[in-house]
């Protein structure tokens, strides 16, 4: 949902399938700007992934055809913060995404095929919500472009319109919210609430506000 991003970890699995790419097509595939694709990439680059560009004709994004993923990607510590994560996903939404999760981990890296035979349901209970929240929605995806690509929303809820800047969700015991700010006001908004929400053409600078 929130951000290696699970976006960036699907492009390395595009690469890994095609071996090329564009940062047009990428764009496209994940609906987002150029500008975010680009930072993807100059993170999955910064990580060590031998991911290349090439300009001009023929050119592309190219992922070197002998990567492939290896155990010593994840640290012991890093897979427990995975299994975790994704339990506590599973419990939020219930939706047993949890296992799909795992099946390509596997794919990517066949040393995890234990992973699936951990139960953390036998260890941990999560209570945190009083009810499951969805992020699968057109309004939550217009709030991720509009965090991604730091883009004002214009936003309706309670049939009062607000146009602000999208910094960060905020997850709560009565459901997910939205921490924002219209440049001088700053409004936490309960997502379940918008009943509208598109992006402008206006862009900000989140580190401006973080620090108010």
């Amino acid at each position: 949902m929130f951000a290696i991003k699970s976006r960036q970890l699907e492009i390395l699995i595009h690469l890994m399938n095609t071996k090329k790419s564009t940062y047009t097509e990428l764009a496209q595939l994940f609906e987002v700007s150029r500008k975010t694709i680009m930072r993807d990439i100059d993170k999955l680059s910064g990580m060590g992934i031998p991911i290349y560009t090439q300009p001009g004709y023929g050119g592309g994004i190219f992922l070197s055809p002998n990567y492939r993923f290896s155990h010593s990607f994840f640290t012991g510590t890093e897979i427990e913060d995975i299994i975790l994560a994704l339990h506590i996903a599973k419990h939020l939404h219930k939706r047993p995404e949890k296992n799909t999760a795992l099946q390509k981990l596997e794919m990517l890296i066949p040393e995890l095929a234990f992973l699936k035979e951990l139960d953390f349901d036998k260890y941990l209970k999560i209570e945190l919500l009083s009810k499951p929240i969805t992020t699968q929605t057109p309004i939550c995806s217009t709030i991720n472009k509009g965090l991604d690509e730091e883009i004002f929303l214009d936003i309706t809820i309670h049939q009062k319109r607000y146009t602000v800047a999208p910094l960060y969700y905020i997850l709560r015991p009565d459901g997910l919210h939205l921490y924002s700010t219209d440049g001088t006001n700053f409004f936490t908004f309960e997502v379940e609430n918008i009943s509208q929400c598109k992006t402008t053409s206006q862009t900000f600078d989140r580190t401006e506000y973080l620090h108010k």
